[in-house]
């Protein structure tokens, strides 16, 4: 069972409402004591409608989205705790503990499904390179394959009117090692751009899955399932409805948010289609 982290967030919202009048800074405050309070009680609900609430309003923090996943976890909604983890690591792509939490959930989601359908259903594990670029911030690897490069070519250009042999064979043992540490900060940085979530990427949130339609309506045929947790690309929208592909290639509609993309707008607990 996942531990719950000590929530820090409340100076910081009294800071970003300091000029809101007292009385919203009351129910800030209120809401977040109380959604911690309900979580340290075992009232799930309660705790993952208050951090909602604040997620809602425009207050997300890795801490605060982290105990949304634990409350969501402990209500038996995995996709939604998954969710609230992708949210968390587009804000800070080096926790390690998010990542190991997020881990564990697909892999449950996966046996999960492994023991209702008679399929392996495991989500893919992550890459060396797709892990390790996980947890660098994508403006720290490209400010790396800047640097590398300036040293790389300042190497070279310093050794084309340096004297003296022993310099320039130590400028030229150290202008291939610059060389290699751009080449490797340049595979980071298409790393980070092609495999992490991007615009577009969400997460299928009701817990029966969401039924996959050939148009944008509930009356057109449904042609798959979206299990709960999978990721999945967003493509165009139609109205309320959602035109997606799955990691296998299939395309379809999904019906309004059955689907929550990591980069749009929090989309709280609700109503599940089907």
């Amino acid at each position: 069972m996942k531990t719950p982290r000590a929530l820090v967030l409340v100076p910081v919202l009294m800071l970003l409402l300091g000029a809101a009048p007292a009385a919203a800074q009351e129910s800030v405050s209120t809401t977040f004591q109380a959604a911690n309070a309900a979580l340290s009680e075992g009232r799930h609900e309660a705790a993952a409608a208050g951090y909602e609430r604040l997620v809602a309003l425009g207050f997300e923090s890795p801490n605060l989205l982290y105990n949304l996943a634990v409350a969501q976890r402990r209500l038996g909604r995995p996709g939604r705790a998954i969710y609230a983890l992708e949210r968390l690591l587009r804000l800070e792509p080096g926790d390690d503990g998010a990542r190991r939490f997020l881990d564990d959930l697909r892999t449950e989601v996966g046996k999960s499904r492994r023991r209702g359908e008679g399929t392996a259903g495991l989500f893919p594990r992550r890459s060396f390179l797709h892990a390790a670029a996980a947890r660098m911030r994508e403006r720290d690897i490209a400010l790396a394959t800047l640097l590398a490069s300036f040293l790389t070519f300042g190497l070279l250009w310093y050794r084309r009117f340096a004297r003296g042999e022993a310099l320039r064979l130590g400028l030229g043992i150290a202008a291939p090692v610059a060389a290699a540490l751009l080449l490797a900060a340049g595979v980071l940085l298409w790393a980070k751009v092609r495999l992490e979530p991007a615009a577009g990427e969400a997460v299928v949130l009701p817990s029966a899955g969401a039924a996959l339609h050939e148009g944008p309506t509930s009356g057109s045929p449904e042609t798959w399932r979206l299990p709960e947790g999978d990721m999945v690309r967003v493509l165009s929208h139609a109205g309320e409805w959602s035109e997606v592909q799955d990691e296998g290639g299939r395309r379809g509609w999904v019906p309004p948010d059955a689907v929550a993309e990591i980069h749009g707008p929090f989309v709280p607990t609700g109503a599940e289609p089907y």
